[in-house]
């Protein structure tokens, strides 16, 4: 099979597109239409560009008809490389209406949020000690002569009695309900079955045990595609994902009535879950940038807590400046400035200050004397401003301040074009 060679012009970036825009957030009608039960509709895959980086491009294309959705999967370790690279194209005046996938919200968080938390295995007495409160159903184990077969009640709480078994005293798990005759307190080993019959606690409940389902399959996450508009269309999906890289073996025939013969094979692993059925194959060499960023798993950071200051106007008054200072501020009704102090690694020219910038004593005198002991300050920070832009010019003059920034230019990739249509089985290699 014939390989033909020649430049890229165009960086990997712009090759594969830029990701997710903005136009993926739902509108009202868009969650009605991605909740329509529709059958999905296959999207294959139509162009296979393999990287000696790490990474593949896959491009799927193919048409629909009115409002379509398809169903994607994806390892786990895909999801990351797939939100910063997928573009989607519904070419004819259709749009694509959303993206989802499937969340990866700690399990812990997630089962902490619902009225029933199931982290940490809880017994029957933990769940309903957390229902506390709530109206259940008790039915009772045929063998319990004490209690009726059937009890209603909410539920008080749950303790630990000493119950006698033969000779010896054993500690019993008791549940404390509230019935129409009174209290009950019925011996858990003697509970058959209970029933909330609050249906919004039942529904937490199955809620959380669906979650606790759903996080032991963490190899396979499933990304839905939704794409809205009215006819058939052509639409096209691009993504880049880790993929083996590509190699190369090469063979030199030689003969002694003709020319050596070169044969150059490249050796191409399909590791995906799909078969690859006419293809476009390309093989790009070259040393492009490729990187990993985790935007599957969600983000919180730690916000501060500004307390109230609830004895602020108890507490007794302080005064950061000296009191000759305050007496001044107190017959003007003005406060003097700070002192600036002088920038780190910027000396002062001689001379340069000498209005008044630092500390020393007011002039004594009466208002007019301490306003005219202000004016002289602010002459003194003017002048040391005017002095420090004037060092920090000299210093770029001398070069101390440069730039950090150095230009580099980029190297070449070369791309391989498979001449022909390529069809490769799932987890199958090949030399093409």
């Amino acid at each position: 099979m014939r390989l033909t060679r020649w430049l890229l012009v165009a960086p990997l970036a712009g090759a594969v597109g830029v990701g997710i825009s903005a136009d993926y957030l739902l509108s009202a009608d868009d969650k009605k239409k991605n909740d329509d039960p529709k059958p999905a509709v296959t999207l294959p895959i139509t162009q296979v560009v393999m990287f000696n980086s790490g990474v593949g491009y896959f491009a799927r294309s193919g048409k629909v008809s009115d409002d379509a959705r398809v169903d994607l999967t994806f390892p786990e370790t895909d999801i990351n490389d797939l939100l910063k690279s997928m573009t989607l194209q519904d070419m004819d005046n259709g749009r694509v209406s959303a993206v989802s996938y499937d969340s990866r919200e700690p399990v812990a968080r997630t089962l902490s949020s619902f009225a029933i938390n199931l982290n940490s295995q809880p017994t029957l007495a933990g769940i309903l000690t957390q229902a506390r409160g709530e109206k259940i159903e008790v039915v009772m184990q045929p063998g319990a002569t004490t209690q009726p077969g059937n009890l209603s009640g909410t539920i008080v709480g749950i303790e630990t009695q000493k119950v006698a078994v033969g000779t010896a005293q054993l500690d019993a798990t008791m549940l404390n309900i509230l019935t129409g005759e009174g209290l009950r307190c019925l011996k858990m080993s003697d509970v058959q079955r209970v029933r909330f019959t609050n249906p919004v606690l039942e529904a937490e409940l199955k809620r959380a045990l669906d979650v606790l389902a759903l996080s032991h399959d963490t190899l396979k996450k499933s990304v839905q595609l939704h794409f809205s508009g009215d006819g058939e269309r052509r639409v096209k999906v691009g993504y880049v994902i880790e993929s083996p890289i590509w190699k190369t073996s090469y063979r030199l025939v030689l003969d002694k009535e003709g020319k050596p013969y070169l044969q150059g094979w490249a050796i191409v692993e399909n590791t995906t879950d799909e078969d690859w059925n006419s293809v476009k194959m390309a093989l790009v060499s070259g040393r492009p940038i490729s990187f990993k960023m985790d935007l599957y798993n969600p983000l919180y950071i730690n916000r501060p807590t500004v307390e109230p200051e609830l004895f602020a106007s108890l507490r007794p008054p302080s005064y950061e400046g000296g009191i000759r200072d305050k007496a001044n501020e107190a017959m003007t009704g003005l406060s003097a400035p700070r002192a600036a102090a002088p920038a780190p690694g910027f000396a002062p020219a001689a001379g340069g200050f000498g209005g008044g910038a630092g500390g020393r004593p007011m002039a004594k005198g009466d208002a007019n004397g301490s306003l005219a002991e202000m004016d002289r300050r602010r002459a003194g920070d003017k002048q040391y401003a005017e002095q420090l832009g004037k060092d920090m010019a000299e210093r770029m003059d001398l070069g101390s301040v440069a730039s950090a920034a150095t230009a580099s230019k980029l190297g070449d990739f070369f791309q391989y074009a498979i001449d022909h249509p390529v069809s490769l089985a799932r987890q199958k290699s090949a030399l093409l």
